[in-house]
């Protein structure tokens, strides 16, 4: 062996070594990174983000069922796709799998990752309401599943636009009161869950959408009262309930904080307030979440 081969091959050798000791080493950045929580309760609503160096095209979610198409944002050099999702209060604990398919230079990619779901806690309280609230008469029945059609057609919807941002804005100025989920006998018999939020809301106290959106139903529902149901956007829909006046239409864009309603006791109520109900992915989930920091704390 020559001197210059001996030499080409001693430089190989130590070429060889710095990759293995050096930077190397590291795994290789991801090209789609799927961040999600730990773990998330059951009725408990969280918040996905789908982050990516590389330029992506339709984004498209698949979770529990449902297929979503996140928008994409360009962050900071990074392109960001947020979306909301949840299992409802009746749900599962178990590991849920997130399905991400993007196309990223035209080559379209699948990327997952898994979510645990675990129990939440719940508690329960006990009111008085009228009697034909707790079992309705004969003839209300027909009014009553004509308003399920129309409010369960109107939670499921999950449209390609987002028009929600955060933070999410509080829905009234007054403090909460029955909390999400609770288990509730009324007139002395167990009848449901409490599938919102409770804000205290004197009669007349101006209420307001908790993100931008676009008003998808509005009307005066045997249960829920004078209601307003607004589209935040990909698979994000809220529910203002038992208001004495609403100051939208079907139709209307809203603003974050813009005035929807008036507060009332309209529906199956004890008093005047605001009942939110919020859904994500037609899942009925927990409002409180979204005004604590607590969703969007997967960012910092």
């Amino acid at each position: 062996m020559t001197r210059y081969s001996l030499f080409r091959r001693c430089v190989a050798v130590v070429f060889l070594c710095m990759l293995l000791t050096g930077p190397a080493l590291a795994r290789p950045r991801p090209m789609v990174d799927v961040r999600v929580p730990e773990a998330a309760g059951v009725g408990k609503p969280f918040l996905a983000v789908i982050e990516s160096w590389y330029p992506l095209e339709n984004v498209r979610v698949r979770w529990n069922g449902v297929e979503v198409c996140p928008e994409v944002s360009l962050d900071r050099e990074k392109y960001v796709a947020p979306v909301l999702l949840g299992i409802g209060l009746r749900g599962e604990t178990g590991t849920y799998p997130i399905e991400v398919t993007a196309s990223i230079w035209g080559h379209e990619r699948t990327f997952s990752t898994d979510l645990t779901i675990i129990e939440s806690a719940w508690g329960s309280e006990t009111l008085r309401v009228d009697p034909k609230m707790v079992t309705p008469p004969p003839e209300a029945m027909a009014r009553i599943e004509r308003e399920r059609e129309l409010i369960t057609a109107a939670i499921n919807i999950v449209s390609d636009v987002r028009y929600w941002t955060m933070p999410f804005s509080r829905p009234a100025k007054g403090r909460m009161l029955s909390r999400f989920g609770l288990h509730r006998v009324f007139n002395g018999h167990t009848r449901s869950r409490h599938t919102g939020l409770d804000f205290r809301a004197w009669l007349g106290t101006p209420l307001y959408a908790m993100a931008a959106g676009r008003v998808v139903l509005t009307g005066s529902f045997y249960y829920a009262g004078n209601s307003v149901l607004i589209d935040h956007g990909n698979g994000l829909v809220s529910l203002s309930a038992h208001m004495s006046k609403i100051l939208v239409r079907e139709g209307d864009m809203v603003e974050a904080g813009q005035t929807i309603g008036l507060s009332g006791a309209t529906g199956r109520v004890t008093g005047a307030h605001l009942h939110l109900a919020v859904f994500v992915q037609g899942q009925v989930v927990d409002p409180e979440l979204f005004f604590t920091g607590e969703i969007e704390s997967i960012f910092n």
